[in-house]
C-alpha cells in the first residue's frame, strides 16, 4: 500500500470513529430517556396504588358505624 493509500485508510478509520462516538452519544441519550420513562412509570404506579387503597377505604364499612339489618 502507497504511503497515500495509507493516509487515505487512516482517515477512513478516523472518520468512522467519530461517527462511532456521535452514535455513542446518542445512545446514551435514548437511554437516559428510557431510564426517565421508566422512573415515572414506577411512580405513576405507586400514585395509582395509594389511590386504589384511598379507594378501597372509602368503600369499607366504617367501624361501629353499621346499619341495621334489612328485613
Amino acid at each position: 500500500m502507497s504511503p497515500a493509500g495509507v493516509q487515505k485508510a487512516i482517515e477512513e478509520v478516523n472518520q468512522i470513529i467519530e461517527t462511532l462516538r456521535g452514535t455513542l452519544d446518542e445512545m446514551e441519550e435514548v437511554l437516559e430517556t428510557l431510564e426517565l420513562a421508566e422512573r415515572q412509570k414506577n411512580a405513576d404506579e405507586q400514585e395509582i396504588e395509594s389511590l386504589r387503597r384511598g379507594l378501597r377505604q372509602l368503600h369499607r364499612p366504617r367501624e361501629g358505624g353499621h346499619f341495621p339489618p334489612r328485613h
